[in-house]
C-alpha cells in the first residue's frame, strides 16, 4: 500500500521544489545554452510523472507548479550577479531583455494591438499543447523551463538596476504571467493524459477535466490583464528602474559627490 509521508502531497511538492533548484543548477553549470532547459526539463518531468502515479493529475500539475517556483528562485538569484554568463547561457536572454525594455521606455504595450496580441497568445498555447500531448508533457516543461529562463533573467535585470527595489519585487513578474504560467502547468498536466494512459498510469478523468478548464479560464484571465494592465504596470515599473543601466545589462551606479561647502 502507497502511504506515509514519502507518497503524501507535501513530499512531491518539496521534491518539486528542489527539482527546479537541482536541475537548473546542474544545467547552468554545463555552459551550454541548450542542456539548460533539457535538463531543466527531464528532472521537472520527472517528478510530474512520479505525482502522477502516486497521487493525482492535480497533484501532479500543483508539483511542476512546485517546479517552477524552485526554477525561479534560484535562477533570478544566480542571474542577477552573473549577467555576462546569462546573456552567454539563456536562450533569447538578450532579445527578450530589449522588447520589454522598449515597453517600459515608450509605455506602449500590447494593449496598443489586442488581436496580435491574441493572435500570438493563441500560436503559443497551440504550440505547448501539441507538446504536452505529444510527450506526456517532457517537452512542454522543457519548453517551459526555457520561457522561466529568459523572463527570470529579464527579472534580474530589473533588479540589478532598481531604484526602487520594492516596486520591482512586487512588479518585475507581471500578474499576468504569473496566471499563464499556472494555466499553463494544468494545460499541459490535461493535455499529457491520453499519452500517460496509452503508457499505463491511471487517469482520473475527472481531474483531468477539472485541470482543462481551469487551464482554459487562465489562459483567458491572462490575456485580459495583460490588456487592462499592461500601461500601468509598465509606468510604475519604469519609475522604479534605471533603464540606462537596465539596457546596458549593468547595476545603478551610486552618484558620488565632494560636499566641501
Amino acid at each position: 500500500m502507497r502511504g506515509g509521508w514519502v507518497a503524501s502531497p507535501w513530499y512531491f511538492l518539496s521534491l518539486g521544489f528542489l527539482a527546479g533548484v537541482v536541475g537548473f543548477r546542474m544545467g547552468f553549470r554545463t555552459g551550454n545554452r541548450v542542456a539548460l532547459p533539457v535538463l531543466q526539463g527531464v528532472l521537472g518531468w520527472g517528478v510530474f510523472v512520479m505525482a502522477w502515479s502516486f497521487l493525482s493529475p492535480g497533484w501532479a500539475a500543483a508539483t511542476v507548479g512546485a517546479w517552477a517556483f524552485g526554477t525561479m528562485l534560484i535562477s533570478v538569484y544566480v542571474f542577477h550577479g552573473r549577467p555576462e554568463e546569462t546573456d552567454a547561457r539563456v536562450v533569447r536572454a538578450r532579445e527578450y531583455r530589449a522588447s520589454m525594455l522598449a515597453w517600459l521606455s515608450s509605455g506602449r504595450g500590447p494593449e496598443t494591438t489586442p488581436i496580435a496580441t491574441a493572435r500570438a497568445h493563441l500560436r503559443e498555447l497551440a504550440l505547448y499543447l501539441l507538446a504536452a500531448a505529444a510527450t506526456a508533457n517532457l517537452a512542454s516543461i522543457v519548453l517551459g523551463a526555457l520561457l522561466l529562463n529568459y523572463m527570470n533573467a529579464y527579472v534580474a535585470t530589473l533588479l540589478r538596476a532598481a531604484r526602487r527595489p520594492g516596486t520591482v519585487l512586487l512588479l518585475g513578474w507581471n500578474l499576468w504571467s504569473v496566471v499563464r504560467v499556472a494555466a499553463y502547468v494544468v494545460l499541459g498536466a490535461a493535455a499529457a493524459s491520453p499519452l500517460l494512459v496509452w503508457m499505463g498510469w491511471a487517469r482520473d478523468a475527472d481531474a483531468v477535466k477539472r485541470l482543462a478548464i481551469a487551464g482554459v479560464a487562465g489562459v483567458v484571465l491572462d490575456l485580459a490583464l495583460k490588456l487592462a494592465l499592461s500601461r500601468p504596470a509598465g509606468r510604475a515599473l519604469a519609475a522604479a528602474v534605471d533603464l540606462d543601466a537596465a539596457r546596458d545589462n549593468r547595476a545603478v551606479r551610486a552618484e558620488l559627490t565632494l560636499d566641501l561647502s
